[in-house]
């Protein structure tokens, strides 16, 4: 009886052990398999469940690190690289992972340290040593104040901002006001045009639809108009679950519309969209003559890149890359062609101030774009600034960014220049 008991506590025991090793490798892998499909806000506690009774496994640590840096749990992420970089050699891609949630926290002294470790093959090593030289001194020289449109903006993503007519259109995943629909990849609210108006065009206080006729079951983003407002041309993202198939994840394609009989119709599709690539963020120039456009196109020189089309005979030419100093080894999207010949764009390369940052770009004798400037703050912060718009006079801009103080995931400013 007593070696009955005995076996009986030790197969319990055993047993025990056994169910609660198989929930705790639940947990790491459906940690695994948010991660992969970029749900990292549920991949973040299954990780720490797994964490908590694995704490050696350096590896799921290192991805609870990358969740928390694309959620913006930059505290979090700093602690476990600090962790891992002091126990172990580490290569450039997460020292600059490091490097990028430690500026987003403002913390740029410790940002270069970090940038001097970057191996002396990392190129652009001296470059991003020396932004956080210069992000450290905080000017307030600036031409330009920066203010939320806080009666504009929602407690969801605003972004892509930009002038119509009297108003602006801009792109928001807010359920309000909007045709109900969902992604079926997040169940999250996918993104429409929406129009703000108001009686100081400057800071609007309505919000409607832009369009029934635009908006639909996909997602709508990054409008852009000629400079008469009769041609719109803007992004739509068929919802598709993210995959390893080139054919699933790359839903990104771009169409026009004609303002005609007071509704948007004759319909569009870019002569260049294809089934195998993403093409986005149009931005066509006013007379449309040229058109920018981003794409992960092959042949680039990052994850996406900025080409250009020229308007010849009213067709558009062959997409060209605008080269290694527009485009970078990273992303490189959301451009802006102002009258004057500056092209603005937004970049998430590592010598920025923090996350993605707006860039000017000015054309040589060649007319290749190579004077590449960070237009820096306040415009820029250390937290992620894109889709910037500028009126003729430029005295008057509009951009999206998440930094702290704002109203929801993104909110759209306004740029006022000083007087």
């Amino acid at each position: 009886m007593k070696k009955y008991c005995v076996f009986s506590m030790l197969l319990l025991t055993m047993v025990t052990h056994f169910t609660m090793a198989q929930s705790v490798s639940k947990h790491l892998e459906r940690g695994n398999a948010y991660f992969m499909v970029r749900y990292y806000a549920k991949a973040i506690p299954e990780y720490e469940k797994y964490i908590r009774s694995n704490k050696a496994d350096a590896g799921c640590e290192l991805r609870l690190a990358e969740c928390y840096r694309k959620v913006g749990m930059y505290d979090k992420a700093e602690s476990i690289y600090a962790d891992v970089i002091a126990t172990q050699a580490v290569g450039d891609s997460l020292l600059i992972n490091y490097a990028e949630v430690l500026k987003k926290q403002g913390k740029y002294s410790e940002a270069r340290i970090q940038y001097e470790k970057l191996s002396d093959k990392f190129v652009r090593k001296k470059i991003c040593i020396g932004s956080c030289d210069s992000f450290s001194v905080n000017s307030n020289l600036s031409l330009y104040g920066v203010e939320n449109l806080s009666k504009v903006n929602s407690i969801h993503s605003d972004v892509a901002p930009v002038r119509y007519k009297s108003g602006i259109v801009f792109s928001s995943n807010r359920e309000e006001t909007l045709i109900k629909k969902k992604s079926s990849n997040t169940a999250l609210p996918l993104y429409n045009l929406l129009l703000a108006t108001g009686k100081d065009s400057l800071y609007p206080d309505q919000v409607s639809n832009f369009s029934t006729r635009i908006n639909s079951i996909h997602h709508e983003c990054c409008a852009s108009f000629t400079g008469d407002y009769k041609k719109i041309f803007f992004t739509r993202s068929i919802d598709k679950p993210y995959s390893n198939d080139p054919g699933s994840k790359n839903a990104l394609k771009m169409y026009s519309a004609f303002w005609e009989n007071n509704n948007w119709t004759n319909w569009q599709t870019f002569v260049f969209n294809d089934t195998t690539h993403s093409y986005g963020h149009p931005a066509v120039e006013e007379n449309e003559e040229l058109f920018f456009f981003v794409s992960d196109m092959e042949g680039g020189y990052g994850g996406t890149d900025i080409y250009v089309c020229f308007n010849i005979d009213h067709k558009w030419t062959k997409p060209i890359n605008l080269g290694p100093h527009v485009n970078s080894p990273y992303n490189d999207m959301y451009p802006f062609y102002h009258s004057d010949g500056t092209l603005y764009f937004s970049s998430n390369r590592p010598e920025g101030m923090g996350g993605y940052d707006i860039y000017s770009a000015t054309e040589n004798e060649d007319g290749e774009y190579e004077m590449i400037v960070n237009i820096g703050a306040p415009i820029n912060s250390p937290q992620d600034d894109v889709s910037v718009y500028w009126n003729k006079e430029k005295n008057i801009g509009y951009f999206s960014s998440n930094r702290e103080g704002g109203k929801g995931e993104e909110d759209i400013y306004i740029i006022k220049k000083n007087k």
